[in-house]
């Protein structure tokens, strides 16, 4: 007998996000999609016009009010195809909102040239000539501070029509991995078969059977090097994408491209890769001790999940509860909001099915609420992942409440704090628990599983993407085998003496992951985890003060720059001290597991 995943007509309403909440139907969705065709050639009116406060207004206003409606229309057609990504309607519904908001990009793309063409003094006039223009004062700033980058409005305007061809490689990855790739049932011990598939494999590897652990594992790395040559082909032409996009605008490097974005010195990248190589020993005494406890000769890669106790299980209804008592720290308000949106706001897609995009994320648009995809499966780690989703969802919903539309979207940088530090608070609230030692286990061993990938993997990754750039931009070929040959490399390194890095199994992780395909997204992972710890034990020890600073945090959005936006809620991220902090926290999870599984 197989285990199989439903199809998605077959799944029950109650276990779906409210997609018509966004738009009642395809006819309403139509309607405001229409309307935007129509709309943007409008902007051409403000095209030498700007040199004037109120026509200056105008623009900005008729600006933020379009993109609203290009984010809702996006947001609709993304959510109808992420659920299935074998469904030809929703993709084609997603690959016209995508061009959309081309247009709308290419349209405006004359409004920084000619600003900047003013001058600092000129905008500065302009704006106490029209006192409604302060709230964009920190666009100005930042756009001044991009001055250097930033083309002729014909360049700009070529380099926004490019967007959609240049990111076909995207659109090809999420139609190839999660929609097209097909994976060997897993057996377990006992004979019965299971399938595998992005929505069950993280659920595969963390079975007791590593019979069936095994066979998952080899059936879905294998199912990516089956195609690894055209993965390769894929992913080489998003570098390539990013090496154009950086130097077109006259970046030394995507890398520089990518954290002048932000505001980030590049100190920052460069700490977080650091402690993560000098502390590297953490992970292999963490290696040794699940081969112990699990008696194995060899570690694999199979192994990591393994567990070393019993989850505990919780149905969906159990995880909201558990979620709304480890948010307490943060006040009334943001519970009711948890508990209401996870109930009868039906913000979260729940389960997984057949064609459902693999993992979770949180998305929304100004003017809707936050929704969740993801593949709940009743496990301890399934109930971090919603913790994790959920810090992302209220961040949203915090910054949509305060900010206006032009300030609502905030950095990815700081979008990793919010989640991790949900993840934080539930783990403490677990903890203080009088728990068994097995139940203990579990929630340390999620605690593990939880820093794995954002201070193991995520920055082996950064790691492969830093290197896989430079020979890009050194005009050096990327082939498949050869970026597989650096992933094995740097696992080999993670690993250490006491695990088993396979060449060609470990070796493709580079193609599992979309994250890549945004450039230099993925050190923020462990950035992200390194504040949030430290900015929860200022918030469940700082009291009432701290934990305001905290949510003035969420609410300041794309506002201030992150690492402003970070010290004012306590931490100074420009500093290894979060990083050595939250490096702490790990190593305290790994010797109390060691005292746990010895029975001390």
């Amino acid at each position: 007998m197989t285990t199989s995943l439903p199809q998605r007509h077959e799944v029950a309403l109650e276990d779906t996000w409210n997609l018509t909440s966004v738009y009642a139907d395809q006819a309403a969705w139509e309607a405001d999609a229409n309307a935007l065709t129509a709309a943007v050639p409008g902007l051409a009116q403000y095209l030498g016009r700007l040199d004037d406060g109120a026509t200056l207004l105008a623009l900005f206003e008729e600006a933020q009010r379009l993109y609203v409606l290009a984010g809702r229309v996006l947001l609709y057609a993304s959510m109808r195809f992420d659920v299935n990504t074998t469904d030809q309607v929703a993709a084609g519904l997603r690959g016209r909102a995508i061009s959309l908001y081309v247009s709308l990009e290419s349209a405006i793309a004359f409004v920084d040239p000619e600003l900047l063409g003013l001058g600092a003094e000129r905008l500065a006039a302009l704006r106490a000539s029209e006192p409604a223009l302060a709230r964009y004062d920190h666009y100005v700033e930042n756009l001044l501070r991009r001055g250097p980058y930033v083309r002729s409005a014909e360049v700009e305007r070529l380099l926004a029509q490019a967007h959609d061809p240049l990111s076909a490689s995207y659109s090809a990855y999420l139609m190839l991995a999660e929609g097209e790739l097909r994976f060997a049932e897993a057996q377990d011990a006992q004979g019965q078969r299971h399938q595998v598939a992005p929505g069950t494999i993280d659920a595969l590897l963390q079975s007791p059977d590593r019979t069936l652990r095994q066979q998952a594992w080899a059936s879905h790395q294998d199912g990516f090097v089956a195609f690894k040559n055209t993965l390769g082909a894929i992913y080489s032409g998003s570098v390539r994408t990013d090496v154009f996009n950086a130097h077109a605008r006259g970046y030394a490097s995507v890398l520089e491209a990518s954290l002048f974005r932000n505001n980030i010195p590049r100190v920052v990248y460069e700490q977080v890769l650091d402690a993560c190589q000098r502390h590297s020993s953490i992970w292999h005494r963490y290696w040794a001790l699940k081969r112990r406890a699990l008696g194995l000769e060899r570690f694999e890669a199979y192994d990591v999940f393994a567990p070393l106790a019993p989850s505990p299980q919780y149905r969906f209804d159990e995880a909201v509860e558990l979620l709304c008592d480890a948010f307490a720290p943060l006040g009334d308000t943001y519970v009711a909001t948890v508990r209401s949106g996870l109930n009868e706001g039906r913000w979260v897609d729940r389960y997984p099915n057949q064609g459902k995009q693999s993992g979770a994320y949180s998305a929304g648009s100004y003017g809707t609420h936050p929704f969740i995809l993801m593949n709940y499966d009743g496990t301890l780690s399934s109930v971090s992942t919603l913790a994790h989703e959920l810090g992302h969802s209220l961040h949203t919903w915090h910054a949509n409440a305060t900010q206006p539309p032009i300030y609502a979207n905030y950095s990815l940088f700081v979008a990793e704090v919010a989640s991790n530090f949900n993840q934080a608070l539930m783990r403490a609230h677990l903890l203080k628990q009088n728990l068994s030692r097995d139940v203990e286990i579990a929630v340390l061993e999620e605690a593990m599983a939880n820093f794995h990938r954002y201070f193991f993997l995520m920055p082996l990754l950064s790691e492969f993407e830093q290197r896989v750039h430079t020979m890009a931009e050194a005009h050096e070929p990327l082939t498949a085998d050869g970026m597989s040959a650096i992933m094995h490399e740097l696992f080999v390194r993670g690993y250490g003496p006491e695990g088993y890095a396979d060449p060609v199994r470990d070796g493709i992780v580079w193609a599992q992951f979309p994250h890549l395909y945004s450039c230099y997204y993925v050190y923020q992972y462990a950035s992200g985890i390194a504040a949030a710890n430290a900015l929860a034990e200022l918030v469940l020890h700082g009291g009432n003060d701290a934990r305001e600073r905290y949510l003035a945090c969420l609410r300041a959005g794309g506002s201030v720059y992150p690492l402003e936006a970070l010290r004012r809620a306590g931490i100074d991220m420009s500093t290894p001290a979060p990083l050595e902090q939250a490096f702490g926290v790990l190593e305290r999870f790994v010797s109390r597991l060691e005292q746990l599984v010895s029975g001390a």
